[in-house]
This record gives C-alpha cells, sequence and structure tokens, in this order.
C-alpha cells in the first residue's frame, strides 16, 4: 500500500525519475533497521550507498553550521554541504546559496549564491526560490529583473511538493514574505499588470500568518475598498492586529479612524491611546494629533501648554498645520504668551502651503504691524489670497476670529 500511494503521487507530478529513491530509503533508519534487515545480519563491512554518505555529510554540515553538538565552524560545514550538493542533496545547494550570499565560511560571492539558489529553487525549495525573488527584485549581485522576480515570488508563495534530505516526499508550505511580496507587486504593478484583486488576496494570505505589513495593507485596502468591497470592520480588525504588534503606521491609521470615522466609531479616548503608541515612535502626524486632542479636549483633558510640545514635536514641511496650530497659540497667548513674531514666522510658514486662515492672520500682523513692520498694501494682498482661498467673509473678520480645527476629513483623507 505504501508503494502503490508513493506511486500514485509521482505519477501525478510526473517526476518519477526525480523521484524514485522515494521509496527505497524515505525514513532514517535505526541500527537494527540499518545491519538487521528482515532479521539477517548483513554484516559491518557492506559499504554504505552514495546517498547515505550525502545524507550524512549534510546532518555534520548542518551540526557545524548551527553548532548543534558540534563546534560551530562555517568553513567545515561549507566543505561537507559542497560534498552533499554533489550527490544531488538539494538542501545542501540552499545552504550554500546562503553561505556564499553572506559570506559565511568563505568570501562573499553573489554570483555562486544564485546559483546555488537556482540548484535549490528548481528542486522546489521555496526559501531558495524567495531569495532568488529578492535578488531579482533589488538587483542583488545580478542585473535587477522584475519578471523574473515576480515569477520566483509566484513559485516560492504556493504550496509545493518537494523531496526532504530522507527522499521523502513531503508538501511544504509557501513563504508568507514571497506571498507578501507578490502582493505588493501586484498592488503596485511590477514585474506584472497591476491587479489589485491578486493584491488583496495575497495580502490576506500573509495576514493569516500574522505578518503585520500584510494585515497593515489589507485594512487599507478593505477601508478603501480596492480589489475588495468596503468593509470598516474588517479593516479596523486588521489595523488592530498590526498595531498590536508595534506597526507603526498601523497605530497611527486605527487612532486617526477612531478620532475622525463615523460618529458610532468614534472614541478619542482610544485613539489618543493609539496616537501615543505611534508618537512613541516618532511619527509626526501623531504628535501633531495629539497637538490638536489637547488643543481641543479630545480625549483628554484641553491643556494648551502640551498641545504647544507636541506641536514643537510634529514640526515637518509635510504637516503645515502644525504651523497653524502653533501660530494660532503665539497669536492669541493661549498656554503662552503672546508672541508676535513667533505667531507671524509660524504664519508665514503655513501660508506658503496655502492655508487661508494662515494668510489671513498673515494680513492682521501685516495690518496692525505685529511682529513685522506694518503694510496695508501687504496685508490686503494677504486677505484677497485667504478669500480667494475660500475662506468666507474675510472683510468682516477681525482679530476675534474663532480659532478652529483643521479641516478634520481632509487630513485624515491626506494621511
Amino acid at each position: 500500500m505504501h508503494i502503490k500511494k508513493i506511486a500514485a503521487i509521482l505519477s501525478q507530478l510526473l517526476c518519477i525519475s526525480s523521484f524514485s529513491q522515494a521509496v527505497n530509503s524515505c525514513e532514517d533508519k535505526s541500527f537494527w533497521q540499518t545491519w538487521y534487515k528482515e532479521g539477517q545480519f548483513k554484516g559491518f563491512g557492506i559499504s554504505p550507498s552514495k546517498q547515505e554518505v550525502a545524507k550524512a555529510q549534510y546532518l555534520f554540515a548542518e551540526n557545524h553550521y548551527k553548532g548543534n553538538f558540534l563546534t560551530k565552524d562555517y568553513t567545515r560545514a561549507l566543505a561537507l554541504f559542497t560534498k552533499a550538493s554533489e550527490s544531488g542533496v538539494s538542501q545542501a545547494d540552499f545552504r550554500l546559496g546562503l553561505m556564499n550570499h553572506y559570506g559565511q565560511g568563505k568570501v562573499k560571492d553573489l554570483q555562486a549564491a544564485y546559483k546555488y539558489y537556482e540548484n535549490a529553487a528548481n528542486a522546489n525549495n521555496p526559501e531558495a526560490q524567495f531569495n532568488l525573488g529578492l535578488m531579482n527584485r533589488y538587483g542583488i549581485g545580478i542585473q535587477k529583473d522584475l519578471s523574473k522576480a515576480f515569477s520566483w515570488f509566484t513559485k516560492s508563495a504556493n504550496n509545493q511538493t518537494i523531496l526532504d534530505r530522507n527522499s521523502c516526499i513531503k508538501t511544504v508550505e509557501g513563504v508568507v514574505e514571497a506571498q507578501f511580496n507578490l502582493a505588493q507587486m501586484n498592488h503596485y504593478g511590477l514585474g506584472t499588470e497591476k491587479n489589485m484583486f491578486e493584491a488583496f488576496r495575497w495580502y490576506e494570505k500573509a495576514a493569516a500568518h500574522n505578518m503585520k505589513e500584510a494585515q497593515f495593507n489589507l485594512a487599507k485596502l478593505l477601508f478603501k475598498g480596492e480589489g475588495t468591497n468596503f468593509d470598516l470592520d474588517r479593516s479596523i480588525e486588521n489595523y488592530l492586529l498590526a498595531a498590536k504588534q508595534g506597526l507603526a503606521e498601523a497605530q497611527l491609521n486605527i487612532a486617526q479612524i477612531y478620532h475622525y470615522g463615523p460618529s458610532y466609531i468614534q472614541n478619542h479616548r482610544k485613539a489618543h491611546k493609539w496616537y501615543l503608541k505611534a508618537a512613541n515612535q516618532e511619527v509626526k502626524e501623531a504628535y501633531f494629533n495629539l497637538g490638536l486632542m489637547a488643543q481641543y479636549g479630545r480625549g483628554v483633558n484641553q491643556n494648551y501648554v502640551v498641545a504647544e510640545r507636541y506641536y514643537l514635536q510634529s514640526i515637518s514641511p509635510k504637516i503645515p498645520e502644525t504651523f497653524l496650530n502653533l501660530g494660532f497659540l503665539y497669536h492669541y497667548g493661549l498656554g503662552t504668551p503672546v508672541d508676535n513674531k513667533k505667531a507671524f514666522e509660524y504664519f508665514d510658514k503655513a501660508a506658503t502651503q496655502g492655508l487661508s486662515q494662515a494668510e489671513y492672520h498673515l494680513g492682521i500682523h501685516y495690518r496692525d504691524g505685529r511682529g513685522v513692520k506694518k503694510n496695508s498694501d501687504i496685508a490686503n494682498y494677504w486677505f484677497r489670497k485667504a478669500k480667494a482661498n475660500g475662506l468666507i467673509e474675510t472683510d468682516h473678520l477681525n482679530e476675534s476670529f474663532a480659532i478652529r480645527e483643521p479641516d478634520d476629513v481632509h487630513l485624515y483623507v491626506q494621511n
């Protein structure tokens, strides 16, 4: 029955010749099985087969490579892996690929690494296939070839039937990192046509193995309804899975959903908690939003001093609203004495990026000579510019203009 079962598998694979040794030497044999075949003593003078020698070479090489039972010795491991490779042990080819790739026991040689990875990959080693995918995707030791990268990642991402070092037939799962790379390549059209449905499918497979980057990207697609139907609940679920594993981008996005999301989702305390975690990883947008929450009393007590501290930590050309809100604090003396010079500097930086409220307040500063020489012509220029950029009824506004939070929806979408 055992032989029939193996033969059936082999016929499906159309690789009978490659697996011909699987029937005779699938399992490691004990002392008794080796020398007392069918109860008859074989005698110690019988030489082991070439395959048994190769297996022993591979096992000793592994022990030297990892330092298990034997002294860690890359040079000795390299010699034994080479002998095992010459006898057709594909696992040895993979190890030789790694040792050439990273210069273990020899000088680093990326071309040789590629050759050994190819030998192992052609024997369906998914890790070797993955490494070939990386080398082709990023041009490591070879010319970049995204089409080849896509092909190797596709092979590595799928389950495969292989022969292990004992010549046993077994199925190995696809490499999770290959699934993620395959998703990215479909997502952005790298080495293949852009296909959001395939991107979603591969992100989902990698996410099922708890890969935080895949969970994050899956959440983004679910939130946007790209490659799948919009599903806010599943999006939140995956953002949380990635955020709990410490992915800063996921912590920021889940905080923003709790901060700016639909009313039934909004939870400012939760938003504040996740912004803090992202800020601890130096995410500028998280600092900015913590400043907003402190300034407007969202999820925490209103505290302008704390708001100022967070805004100063969030300063970045990519977040002009930071300059605007710092300008407000210094202009109106919120949590700090009025400082017209600082207010003018921050409004000026925000205005150069088209924020109409900053443009209006620059007009006030030029009109009244606050922190800058009085100039009615320049003041009117900024008032007109603010009005042209959508600030309503600027002619009737005065310096008691109500401070309002920047456009939350626009900021959320932008982030």
